[in-house]
């Protein structure tokens, strides 16, 4: 598999997540971003980054400014910003900013 499955819907996510019994990776990014296009372009194109992400999170991506509501509820306060939960809706870790491939398996290797 060569992209991530992102999903669209927060809620749909949400219950996706607990009924796979998976953590979900919650990306906040920004149009016109450019720390959040390189990850999308680099990091998020890494195979290595991919397969990990695809087989053990259920991943969803938002633009924040469409999703206002959720940057405040989780306080966020910058872009990118990847918040990852546990299957039953905790936060379990924050990443801010832009990663490398090597440095978000390190960060995402933290949660599960």
């Amino acid at each position: 598999m060569s992209e991530i499955n992102w999903r669209q819907d927060w809620e749909e996510a949400r219950a996706e997540a607990r009924k796979a019994n998976l953590p979900l990776l919650l990306e906040f990014y920004l149009d016109g971003c450019p720390h959040c296009a390189r990850l999308a372009t680099e990091t998020f194109m890494d195979a290595a980054v991919v397969q990990a992400i695809n087989e053990r999170f259920i991943p969803i991506r938002l633009e924040g400014r469409g999703h206002m509501d959720l940057v405040r509820q989780f306080q966020v306060t910058g872009a990118p910003t990847t918040l990852l939960f546990s299957p039953q809706g905790e936060e379990k870790h924050r990443v801010t900013g832009f990663r490398t491939a090597a440095e978000f398996l390190q960060e995402l290797a933290k949660v599960g």
